[in-house]
């Protein structure tokens, strides 16, 4: 239809043209404004036809391939998604033919939907870099995304960029990874990734069962470890000394019976196709009673007699020793003297040279060391002169002296020494000491002085019994001297008279002459004293008479003593007692004519005499009176009083000979 009009705009008559055409200017259309995910979008086909447009068929691209979705000018969505974000178009058809419009890819606004997190393709080994992408379906575009890493429960933030690189990455670095990605409709998390990095074994480890490990029981010990990719081998070793030796190969390892000396240290080897790795070493803790309980001594070795020693227990026990008790072996039975580990002896004597053992004791038992018997050091001791033969040996056969004598270490050296008056002369060495063709000349007192290294010592003098017929028969004239006295007599001295006082010829209380001479015809006495005063004896002569001839008054004997005799008493004879003949008597110091002077009253029946010999002495020597005189006897012609005044017997006092 078509309308005119003239110059001055009025209208005129209308001419309408009818023009039939098919569609033509298809186009679809959608309301105005955004499209946000979760709403209803309208879309309606549009287009220019003539006759007009009979049928709307809708379509949407999928792929490479259109499918029909609908019929009618227009097409509804309801709640549009991501998912609805296909090509739409539609064609438009009338009698005359049809046509269809461009796609319209709809437009729908989200925010970020399927993050996810990403790593290059292929293996992350340990030491390498990796580089982590975090990626998502949003629109309008991600403006940001936010790294965080899982550690326990936790996730902490470590980055934000839409890759995270990890430099030198390491088995530490296996955490878990997620990623937020944020626009401005909001923001998604991805899931969390671990990174499967792969690493030779680490943190090797043996173990145990947990517990007391008791001797003689069973133990399994097991090797663990972190490794990726898992373990293929497992081998075990224990150390012996300094050197590692193989037992082993399996995760476990058993062994039966344990006993103290399973106590290695024991390690294991974890392997992978990355490596290997070995374990710290494991000390078995075995639970035993005390073993190889012994006794050491400080100082060691020998100990020297005096000195202290102390003597330490030790042993090998798990758990340690809880008491230590000390016993000494006293003949066969052992006597508990101590307790403690250590045992100290003050001041040591060989008498301490008992054997020693301790027990060791802990909770699971006790054992006792072997015993010691200490090496204790010392000079001689007890040295003793022995004589083979023993007894008396004859003269002119051989003796030998041995020598014996406790010590340790054993003598070194033995001395002989023999007394020569008043001299100890050296004669000899060594352990034995032989005298050959033994004479009277060799009786002498022997001793013997054994050594070593810490010191010496000297035996007892020992007289020799030598064996012999009578020789140098001699006279041994002993004057004795007696005084009572409260206190007692403290000193004796012998003086001759006429002699000064300041040269006394000896002292004691008996004076021995072995051998007259023509020099001893001064008469003897004797000093006594204590300490209230002092007194005298009346001088007694000792005069020396010619073979034949009768001595004066005192006591006589043949000149160079060839006749024997022992006085022991000074025999106080009385006057009236004894009548001499033409003889003559000690009367202080001088010499009297007896004025009886017959023959008859001397002599005597000579067997009433000899039957009364004893007792007359006896009563002669017990009524000695103050006053009474000495008399001298012919020791010659008076065979039965000479006989009664050699009984010997042995002076309670000191002799002295000369």
């Amino acid at each position: 239809m078509c309308k005119t009009s003239n110059a001055h705009g009025e209208a005129s008559a209308t001419l309408t043209l009818s023009v039939s055409y098919s569609p033509k200017r298809v186009m679809v259309t959608r309301p105005p404004g955004e499209i946000f995910e979760g709403r209803s979008v309208t879309l309606i086909c549009s287009c220019d036809a003539n006759p007009p447009v009979v049928s709307y068929t809708w379509f949407k691209r999928s792929g490479t391939e259109d499918s029909q979705i609908w019929t009618g000018q227009s097409y509804t969505i309801e709640h549009i998604s991501v998912e609805d974000s296909y090509k739409y178009k539609c064609r438009a058809s009338n009698r005359l033919g049809s046509a269809i419009s461009e796609s319209m890819r709809l437009d729908i606004l989200y925010s970020p939907k399927r993050v996810m997190v990403t790593t290059p393709p292929g293996e992350i080994f340990e030491g390498r870099s990796v580089t982590l992408t975090c990626s998502c379906d949003a629109n309008p575009p991600v403006v940001s995304y936010t790294w965080f890493k899982r550690s326990g429960t936790e996730d902490s933030q470590i980055w934000t960029g839409q890759s995270y690189t990890i430099e030198h990455i390491s088995v530490e670095d296996s955490y878990k990874y997620k990623c937020r990605a944020s626009n401005r409709l909001g923001s998604a998390i991805s899931e969390s990734m671990r990174l499967d990095i792969l690493y030779s074994p680490k943190r090797v480890m043996v173990t145990r069962p947990p517990g007391e490990i008791f001797e003689g029981r069973s133990v399994t010990l097991t090797c663990s470890c972190d490794a990726n990719p898992p373990v293929v081998s497992y081998t075990w070793f224990k150390r012996s000394g300094t050197e590692d030796s193989q037992i082993w190969t399996g995760q476990s390892y058993t062994i039966e019976h344990i006993s103290v000396e399973d106590s290695y240290k024991y390690k294991c080897r974890a392997s992978n196709r990355l490596g290997s790795a070995i374990s710290e070493t494991m000390r078995l803790d075995i639970l035993y009673g005390p073993k190889r309980v012994e006794v050491f001594s400080r100082p060691s070795g020998g100990i020297l007699e005096g000195r202290s020693v102390t003597l330490t227990c030790s042993s090998d026990a798990n758990p340690p020793v809880v008491s230590y008790t000390w016993f000494k072996r006293s003949g066969t039975e052992d006597s508990q003297i101590w307790t403690g580990q250590n045992y100290t002896i003050e001041h040591i004597r060989v008498e301490d040279s008992y054997k020693y053992k301790c027990r060791a004791s802990n909770r699971l038992g006790s054992a006792i060391s072997e015993t010691m018997r200490l090496d204790i050091l010392y000079g001689p001791k007890r040295v003793q002169v022995s004589s083979k033969p023993f007894g008396g040996i004859m003269e002119g056969g051989s003796m030998t002296l041995t020598c014996s004598s406790e010590a340790n270490p054993s003598v070194k050296s033995y001395t002989w020494f023999k007394r020569s008056g008043e001299e100890d002369l050296q004669i000899g060495t060594g352990q034995n000491y032989v005298i050959e063709h033994i004479s009277i000349e060799d009786s002498y007192k022997y001793k013997c002085r054994a050594s070593n290294q810490h010191g010496s010592a000297f035996s007892e003098y020992t007289p020799l019994n030598i064996l012999y017929s009578p020789k140098n028969t001699s006279v041994i004239v002993t004057l004795t001297c007696k005084a009572h006295a409260n206190p007692p007599v403290m000193d004796y001295t012998w003086y001759k008279e006429g002699e000064d006082e300041s040269e006394p010829v000896a002292y004691g209380q008996t004076y021995s002459i072995t051998s007259i001479t023509k020099e001893d015809i001064e008469p003897f006495y004797c000093k006594t004293r204590n300490r209230i005063g002092h007194d005298y004896a009346r001088p007694v002569p000792v005069t020396c008479i010619g073979k034949g001839q009768v001595a004066a008054a005192g006591i006589g004997g043949f000149c160079g003593g060839l006749a024997t005799a022992v006085l022991f008493a000074i025999l106080w004879i009385r006057r009236k007692k004894w009548k001499t003949d033409g003889r003559k008597y000690w009367v202080g110091k001088s010499w009297r004519k007896n004025k009886t002077t017959s023959t008859n009253e001397y002599e005597v029946d000579e067997s009433s005499r000899k039957k009364k010999k004893k007792a007359a002495i006896e009563d002669d020597y017990e009524n000695v009176g103050p006053d009474d005189t000495y008399t001298a006897l012919n020791i010659k012609t008076s065979d039965d009083v000479y006989e009664a005044l050699t009984t010997q017997s042995s002076a309670p006092y000191d002799v002295t000979q000369v």
